[in-house]
C-alpha cells in the first residue's frame, strides 16, 4: 500500500510539472484556427480576462474602422476635384464617420488565455470576413438601388430647394455606398464599383447651392434670439443663408413662444420654448418639411432658464432642418 500511494504521489508531481511548463495557448495553433484569409483579428491584454476581452474587441473594431476610413475619404475626395468649398470636404469627413462607426456585428472572442510574459490575459478577436461580407453585399444592393431610383426622379423635382434637397441626398448615399465597398474591400471582398458618375452629380449640387440660400421669417415674442442662433448653426452646417426675402430660394417661417411651467419648485423658474416650423421651397411654394419642437429648462433666475430654452430649442430645430435638406452631415434614412 505504501509502494502504491509514493507512485500515486509521483504521477502526481509529474502531470503537475508538465502543466506548469506548457503554456495554455499554443500560437501556432491559434493561427491554424483562425487563419488571416477566413478571420479579420485583433489581440489585446487586459488586467482580468473580461478586460482583455473588451479590449480585443475594441482594438478589431479600430484596427477596422481606420481601414474603412481611410480608403472610404480616399474614394470620396477623389469626387470632388479642385476648388470646391472647404465646407463640403467637411461634411463628406462627417458622413463618412457615420458610415463606418459601426458595430461589428458578428465579431466575437476567438481565445482568451494567462499572459504568463507580462501577467494578466490575452485575448483574440475575431471576425468572419465571409460572414461579414454577405450582410454588407445585401446592404450595397440597396444602397444602389436607392441612388438608382432617386437619379431616375430627379428630373421631375421641381424648385432650385427641392433640387438641392434630391442632390444631397444622393450625394450621401453615395458615400454611403463607398463605405461600404470600403468595408468589402478591407475584408478581402471588392466588389465591381457603381456605373454612376458621383462627379457630375457633385458637381450639379455644387452649382445649385450656390444659387440656394434661405430666409428665416419667424413670429413671436424670442424670435429674434432665436433667428439669431438658427441662423449659426445653420450656417455652421453648411447652409447658406440671407436677410432678403426675394432672393431666398428656401423660406423657414413658423412662430416660436416661450410658457412659464409651475413644477412645484419655489427656487426654480421653469421655462418651456415652442417652435411650430415650416421650410418651404419658395419657387413653387411646396412644404418640405414641417414639425413641431419644445424644450423645458430650468433657472433660479427666469431670464436665464428662457434663454436656454429658446437656445436648446433653436439646436433642435436646426438638427431637424438640416436632415430634412439631405445634408452630408446626416445619416440618410
Amino acid at each position: 500500500m505504501k509502494r502504491l500511494n509514493w507512485v500515486g504521489v509521483a504521477l502526481v508531481v509529474l502531470v503537475a510539472a508538465g502543466c506548469a511548463g506548457s503554456t495554455p495557448v499554443d500560437e501556432k495553433a491559434a493561427a491554424a484556427a483562425f487563419p488571416d484569409d477566413r478571420f479579420l483579428t485583433a489581440e489585446a491584454a487586459g488586467e482580468t480576462e473580461a478586460q482583455a476581452k473588451r479590449a480585443a474587441m475594441a482594438e478589431l473594431a479600430a484596427i477596422f474602422e481606420a481601414r474603412v476610413y481611410a480608403r472610404t475619404v480616399q474614394q470620396a475626395t477623389s469626387w470632388t476635384g479642385e476648388g470646391l468649398p472647404e465646407q463640403f470636404d467637411r461634411q463628406v469627413e462627417q458622413s463618412v464617420r457615420i458610415h463606418t462607426d459601426v458595430q461589428l456585428e458578428g465579431a466575437r472572442i476567438g481565445r482568451a488565455w494567462p499572459d504568463e510574459a507580462g501577467g494578466g490575459f490575452r485575448a483574440l478577436a475575431v471576425l468572419n470576413r465571409r460572414q461579414a461580407a454577405s450582410r454588407w453585399q445585401r446592404e450595397l444592393a440597396e444602397t444602389r438601388m436607392a441612388i438608382d431610383g432617386q437619379e431616375a426622379a430627379l428630373d421631375d423635382v421641381a424648385g432650385r430647394l427641392s433640387r438641392l434637397t434630391a442632390l444631397n441626398r444622393i450625394t450621401a448615399l453615395m458615400v454611403r455606398e463607398a463605405a461600404i465597398e470600403s468595408r468589402l474591400s478591407v475584408l478581402g471582398r471588392p466588389v465591381i464599383p457603381g456605373v454612376d458618375a458621383p462627379s457630375d452629380i457633385i458637381a450639379r449640387r455644387e452649382q445649385l447651392a450656390q444659387e440656394v440660400s434661405l430666409f428665416i421669417q419667424l413670429e413671436g415674442n424670442p424670435a429674434p434670439p432665436f433667428t439669431r442662433r438658427l441662423n449659426a448653426l445653420l450656417s455652421g452646417d453648411g447652409c447658406s443663408l440671407t436677410p432678403y426675402r426675394d432672393e431666398a430660394a428656401g423660406l423657414i417661417t413658423g412662430t416660436i413662444r416661450v410658457q412659464p411651467l409651475d413644477l412645484g419648485n419655489p427656487d426654480v423658474h421653469f421655462i418651456r420654448a415652442i417652435a411650430d416650423i415650416q421650410l418651404l421651397d419658395v419657387d413653387t411654394d411646396t412644404q418640405i418639411a414641417a414639425f413641431d419642437e419644445s424644450v423645458r429648462k430650468g433657472h433660479v433666475d427666469e431670464g436665464e432658464a428662457a434663454r436656454r430654452a429658446v437656445e436648446g430649442l433653436a439646436a433642435q430645430v436646426a438638427e431637424k432642418l438640416v436632415r430634412a435638406l439631405g445634408t452630408l452631415g446626416v445619416a440618410v434614412e
